[in-house]
């Protein structure tokens, strides 16, 4: 990596969810962790990728997926590298938005035939 990059490091606290904790050890409402520069998404729902992997609301709404220059600011796809094409970090992506992905694909899962890894 150049000098000057920034590298994704695990044992930061991007979102801010130490403060969350320790409010809720204190039996208080957590606020939610700092947005990330450039505030909000449009629609106000924090990121995409974190909200439709399950995470919770304090996690979700504590940053958005990408900035106005369409560059990732989730911590956790940053650090993710697409197994087809190598991207990672400013444009990281799963490899369901690969642009080496065929057009029209719509899973990434193989289609189930109904039989277990057995083959039953």
């Amino acid at each position: 990596m150049a000098s000057g990059e920034r590298q994704f490091d695990m044992w930061r606290d991007y979102l801010g969810l130490a403060a969350v904790v320790a409010a809720l050890r204190r039996g208080e409402e957590p606020v939610a962790a700092a947005a990330a520069p450039g505030g909000q998404s449009g629609s106000g729902g924090g990121c995409t990728f974190c909200r439709r992997n399950g995470e919770t609301k304090q996690v979700y709404s504590g940053h958005r997926l990408r900035d106005a220059a369409g560059r990732v600011l989730c911590p956790v796809l940053r650090s993710y590298v697409c197994p087809q094409c190598g991207a990672t970090e400013d444009r990281a992506h799963t490899r369901r938005f690969c642009p080496l992905t065929r057009r029209g694909y719509a899973s990434v899962y193989r289609a189930c035939d109904g039989r277990n890894g057995a083959g039953r």
